[in-house]
């Protein structure tokens, strides 16, 4: 368990998930494996396995940690809303300040049920300790937002970012901006001038890259409708690529990006043919574009441009009012301490902008800008264009995206299996009082 525990935080999620299949065989009534384990096969994908496990571990013991969350997020990833909102109610019902059922259950319930946890919500706001009631503040926001109670949703996600900002630490703007410079710095055009025709020529991987909350999923859901795309969702594998450079070279210093100076072709093969490698696992052989759509690629958008050149590169935008008030309003991990302020927010948006305007002008990537506000306006004409710029022929099937029976594991899970709406865009305007941050990073042509 222990061994598993480091392999995943170094990103090695299938030899986590062996050591822990062997601690199964070890102490198969142990509730804290399955539970482990059903995290991990969670963030692998393997939903059905997942379930599996959580359940073991419930039957174990009901108050096994974790088990009932995980339970319940697996049905929201595999579409079950009825189902997961029933694991969370039990949950809240047997402990109601549980911070991670609470907030699954703001997030799925409905008519009675909902207004019975708004009343638990808001006495947990107040009470529950910081890491607590960020969870609940970011549920309780999004809960009252859907019914237009838009002042108290603002308000319950303030609290939640001031609650986590305090258990995170606040965001380091000019570290964000030496991490460019350094990127810029070493990336030059001349750097891949002098290593022209490394890397593999596949065409196979595909990267949609942005801001989260830019239309990523959307993107990714239109393209998967394709029969010839497969829709891998967020991967690890450029941060474990980057990350595992120093191995290569056989030291443990430098790190990522310093290590890129001092990569040799065959090391850039070795990390290419890993890379597709690891694709061919995830997609069968009939899939001729596979995609991976972590929004943050795009931090390592120079290490494709060595390994595949000659992947493409989808980039989502979004109106930064629109993008920004939505991650300002969603649960993200702590370390992305950027996302809970508003001036982090406009900060780190300018900061991908610049990055994305280097990445065009000092590699030969194919690199396509989707623009959110368009997709939604014009569905089939934008999904053409993604089509063409994939080098696939059109496929109807494309528009049909909601109808996907395929796993969404982002926090645009039920949005995207919902027939295509535009009520999103221009969302900015209901909260446009608060969002002032936001309101001055707009570029002039929006309006």
């Amino acid at each position: 368990m222990g061994l598993a525990r480091i392999l995943s935080r170094n990103h090695q999620r299938a030899e986590a998930i062996a050591c822990l299949e062997r601690a199964v065989g070890c102490e198969p009534r142990n509730a804290v494996i399955h539970v482990l384990l059903g995290r991990m096969l969670t963030q692998d994908g393997r939903l059905e396995e997942a379930k599996g496990q959580f359940e073991i571990a419930l039957d174990l013991d009901d108050q096994a940690d974790g088990a009932a969350v995980g339970l319940g997020g697996v049905y929201e990833d595999l579409g079950e809303r009825g189902a997961a909102a029933e694991v969370y109610r039990r949950l809240v019902q047997a402990r109601p300040f549980h911070a991670e059922g609470l907030a699954g259950l703001l997030g799925v319930a409905e008519g009675d049920v909902l207004e019975a946890a708004f009343s638990i919500a808001r006495d947990g706001l107040r009470a529950a300790p910081d890491a607590d009631a960020a969870l609940i503040g970011y549920a309780l926001g999004k809960a009252l937002a859907g019914l237009g109670r838009h002042d108290e949703a603002f308000a319950a996600w303030s609290a939640a970012n001031a609650a986590r900002r305090r258990a995170a630490g606040p965001f380091d703007r000019d570290g964000l901006d030496a991490r460019i410079d350094r990127l810029v710095e070493i990336f030059s055009r001349d750097f891949f001038a002098a290593r022209r025709g490394w890397g593999d020529p596949s065409e196979r991987p595909v990267f949609i890259v942005g801001l989260p909350r830019s239309g990523t999923t959307l993107t990714e859901q239109i393209l998967a409708g394709h029969p010839a795309v497969h829709g891998a969702g967020e991967l690890d594998l450029l941060t474990d690529m980057a990350t595992g450079t120093p191995d290569r070279l056989g030291r443990s210093d430098p790190s990522w990006p310093e290590t890129a100076l001092e990569l040799e072709a065959r090391h850039v093969a070795a990390i290419a043919s890993d890379h597709l490698g690891r694709l061919d696992r995830m997609a069968s052989g009939t899939a001729s574009r596979v995609i991976d759509k972590q929004p943050l690629n795009f931090w390592h958008l120079g290490l494709v441009a060595l390994a595949v050149p000659n992947a493409r590169i989808i980039n989502c935008i979004r109106d930064i009012r629109d993008c920004g008030l939505s991650i300002f309003s969603e649960n993200f991990t702590p370390e992305q301490r950027w996302a809970t302020d508003l001036g982090d927010i406009a900060s780190y948006w300018r900061g991908y902008t610049r990055l994305m305007d280097h990445w065009r002008s000092a590699t030969d990537l194919r690199i396509l800008d989707v623009r959110y506000e368009d997709l939604v306006a014009n569905l089939e004409g934008q999904s053409r264009r993604l089509l063409d710029f994939l080098g696939l022929n059109w496929e109807p099937s494309v528009l049909r995206f909601h109808e996907q029976d395929r796993a969404v594991q982002t926090p645009s899970r039920w949005q995207v299996r919902r027939p295509l709406y535009n009520s999103s865009s221009g969302r900015w305007r209901a909260y446009e009082r608060h969002i002032g941050p936001l309101i001055a990073a707009a570029p002039n042509d929006h309006g």
